[in-house]
């Protein structure tokens, strides 16, 4: 649950950075040819299409009895992992390196979850 909240927080913030950035420049559909909005757009996109189904497998595996201490190892893996490569295509500042290895995290996250649920 605390994952589930904490990710349901960062997913409003990330909708009001598209919103408010939205607002700001008058672009109400696409985004306009803007690239800080398409950033910020394809960020909370990656995001949406990551973290449901990660956050749905340690629901899974919580369920399954997956000891806490692996739960809180996968999913603070995955915070981390989705903070660092949302903060990478936002602000493209931090070295390139990084956003490969933050998309191993979520991924590996993802895939030892169910890995977890079969064995």
């Amino acid at each position: 649950m605390l994952f589930a909240a904490i990710f349901a927080v960062l997913h409003v913030i990330f909708t009001l950075r598209v919103g408010g950035y939205r607002f700001r420049s008058r672009i109400s559909l696409g985004d306009g040819g803007d690239n800080e909005l398409r950033n910020r757009i394809r960020a909370h996109g990656n995001f949406v299409e990551q973290v449901p189904i990660a956050l749905l497998l340690l629901l899974l595996n919580d369920l399954n009895g997956l000891a806490d201490s692996t739960l809180m190892i996968l999913g603070s893996v995955l915070l981390v992992s989705r903070l660092l490569h949302y903060v990478m295509i936002v602000s493209r500042s931090l070295p390139i390196v990084l956003r490969p290895i933050s998309m191993i995290g979520t991924l590996g996250t993802i895939l030892a979850s169910a890995i977890l649920l079969l064995v």
